[in-house]
């Protein structure tokens, strides 16, 4: 849809107008517990050919079976790579683990509350929870945690196929977080795997102590939420003991209320309505590939721990610590919003679920068409990754 005139003002103003407009949300996804799990489905693959992991994505079958996906004593969903199966000798040898997409679509207008625990980490660790339009990149990723091996501070980005969204540097002053893909004045979110440009998206670096990593899981964890909407897309981090008192809750939130966000995109450099189509969740752990292989990557951070990544995936000690904890993830949406954006958001689904067939693309089966086509968009910008050209810049 068209910007209206107040995408004209000041990119500080908008900032500021952004997070301080009251909305009322109303939930729409409430998932803990096995409600949790039943929403997603298993996407399973023998091979990781979006990103090269050393991995085999289960089944929900075999993750059950291997106690991967369950429900503990205290309620909480734990999703873990397995870590009791040794593939010493074996050179082909990679580790089961599990990738998750959701059911239900989440659409503009949205805002989503994720309470973790832990979250996976260790060398060759390579967790995400992001979503993903059904045709990739034509509707974008929005990742709101990502990171590998022993880092410790989350990461923030969005990828788009449209070349008219960036996230300028002079949002830096309305946001807690670091923008750490900037060229010149601006954060460029396009990817173009085509060509090898820009493909990693533009990403803003946590600056709050213990977002990731082992710093995150000996505080109890925390809380990450994404707004969606005709503003832009906002994200916030809380840690254990510093979540607001609206969260928790099933009742409407007010992030008016949350203080500086930790990253914002706004609607002014990057239109939310267009380059973002209705998305699916996504959760899951690869082990090196893409990211976490790449030799400059891995050695930052575990460099005096091996040579290189792949020597550690047989053992399987090395991924204890490769689990999610999680309490719950809800969706709240403002149905003002959604309404301002049902017709576009409607065509792109209807277009994407008309093209995207049955089965799942690159070998990976048991997906529907919306998931199989966003693995092939995926895969565009971890390839160039492998060579060097993005590494620089993650």
């Amino acid at each position: 849809m068209p910007l209206d005139m107040s995408l004209r003002l000041p990119v500080a103003l908008l900032a500021a107008a952004a997070i301080t407009r009251a909305q009322t949300y109303t939930l729409q996804q409430d998932l803990a517990g096995a409600k949790f799990l039943s929403a997603f489905k298993y996407n399973e693959s023998a091979i990781d050919f979006n990103n090269f992991g050393n991995v085999h994505f289960l089944s929900q079958a075999a993750a059950v079976a291997a106690n991967l996906t369950y429900v503990d004593a205290s309620g909480h969903v734990i999703i873990k790579v397995d870590n009791t199966t040794s593939g010493a000798g074996d050179p082909t040898f990679g580790r089961n683990t599990v990738y998750l997409e959701s059911n239900e679509l989440m659409d503009i207008g949205s805002l989503l509350i994720f309470d973790a625990n832990h979250i996976p980490f260790g060398c060759s660790v390579w967790p995400s929870l992001f979503t993903q339009g059904q045709i990739w990149p034509a509707q974008g990723e929005i990742d709101i945690i990502e990171n590998v091996n022993l880092e410790t501070a989350n990461r923030f980005s969005l990828h788009v196929g449209s070349s008219s969204c960036v996230q300028p540097t002079s949002v830096a002053s309305n946001q807690t977080g670091t923008i750490t893909t900037a060229a010149g004045s601006i954060s460029n979110c396009t990817v173009t795997p085509a060509t090898g440009q820009n493909t990693i998206g533009c990403v803003t670096t946590e600056t709050k102590p213990n977002s990731y990593g082992s710093g995150f899981a000996s505080q109890g964890g925390g809380v990450f939420a994404m707004l969606w909407d005709l503003s832009g897309i906002v994200f916030w981090y809380f840690p254990r003991g510093s979540v607001p008192s609206d969260i928790g809750g099933t009742a409407s939130p007010d992030p008016t209320t949350w203080g500086k966000a930790s990253a914002w995109y706004p609607a002014s450099s990057c239109d939310p309505s267009t380059v973002f189509g209705p998305q699916i969740i996504t959760l899951y752990t690869d082990i090196c590939g893409a990211f976490a292989g790449v030799p400059s990557l891995f050695t930052a951070t575990c460099g005096q721990v091996a040579p290189n990544c792949s020597v550690l995936v047989p053992d399987p000690t090395n991924y204890n610590d490769a689990y999610w904890d999680i309490n719950y993830l809800r969706v709240f949406t403002n149905q003002a919003a959604t309404a301002s954006a049902s017709a576009s958001a409607s065509a792109a689904s209807h277009s994407a679920s008309t093209t995207g067939g049955g089965g799942g693309s690159g070998g990976a089966s048991g997906t529907g068409g919306a998931s199989s086509l966003s693995h092939l968009g995926r895969a565009g910008w971890v390839v160039v990754a492998l060579v060097g050209v993005a590494a620089v810049a993650l």
